[in-house]
């Protein structure tokens, strides 16, 4: 009798053991909805065809640890980006890549966020075709793709531009295809576009247009590997007052000082 009461002991045991387990997974598997995810930009309103920077957070709100992941990126298949249509949501490609990302679980602290940043340049003309006010959100998934968290929606107002402005836009429109004219993808490898690209940035260098356009020209010079030409663009816009993207210009500058000093070896 008193074996069968050990018996009956130690399966209690790792009954609750069990019980115990299941109760930390459950909840475990329900920490990622209790983060914050929040989607921001800089300024209210755009000129029609603008790049968008996109400010996202991802953070710890509660008094607990919560368990989540790092990857903010879009492309990676786990951060996506909608806006509200008459029909519902629909989700908007911010790029034609798509990254193999492996990522592992990540223990945020009370308290603890990450922030990534990133442009909306691609397809604006599909994305915003009139001027207008537009909702955007983003929606997050886990790791284990069992559950997503999503932004309040941002409010985004896109104007039609004046003056030289609406010069510069014409430009892109009688010259290029606007949906790719600021991710610089028609300019790589193809001498035509990339002049298309130095002659806007030469002559509506100024424009509201200009800053972004210089970038989409530092970063195909770097893809063709003109690290000359592309330290030059990305020095002259690392000069410009406020340019939201600066942290950006600077990673690039890093690198390319990095290849040239690997060129240089003997």
């Amino acid at each position: 009798m008193m074996k069968l009461s050990k018996h009956l002991v130690v399966l209690a045991a790792v009954f609750m053991i069990a019980l115990g387990s299941a109760r930390v997974s459950a909840q475990t598997a329900g920490q990622f909805q209790d983060f914050t995810l929040v989607l921001e930009t800089p300024k209210t309103q755009y000129l029609e065809l603008q790049t968008i920077p996109l400010v996202i957070t991802f953070k710890n709100d509660t008094k607990t640890p919560l368990t989540g992941h790092t990857v903010l990126e879009f492309g990676a298949s786990f951060m996506h980006l909608y806006i509200d249509r008459p029909d519902g949501p629909q989700e908007i490609p911010v790029s034609m890549m798509i990254r193999d990302v492996f990522a592992d679980p990540h223990v945020f602290q009370p308290g603890e966020q990450i922030k990534r940043t990133t442009a909306l340049n691609y397809r604006l003309n599909n994305v915003f075709p009139n001027p207008g006010t537009y909702r955007l959100h983003v929606r997050l998934r886990s790791l284990d793709g069992k559950d997503t968290i999503s932004s309040k929606p941002m409010e985004v107002e896109i104007v039609k531009p004046n003056g030289a402005d609406a010069q510069a836009l014409q430009f892109i429109l009688d010259h290029s295809n606007p949906a790719y004219f600021f991710t610089g993808i028609q300019a790589v490898k193809n001498p035509e576009q990339l002049k298309v690209l130095e002659n806007f940035v030469d002559v509506y260098g100024d424009s509201s247009y200009g800053d972004d356009a210089s970038f989409a020209l530092a970063r195909v010079q770097f893809a063709e590997r003109d690290y000359q030409k592309a330290r030059t663009s990305l020095e002259k816009l690392l000069k410009k007052p406020n340019y939201f993207f600066a942290a950006e210009v600077s990673d690039y500058l890093k690198m390319i000082e990095q290849r040239v000093r690997v060129a240089d070896r003997p």
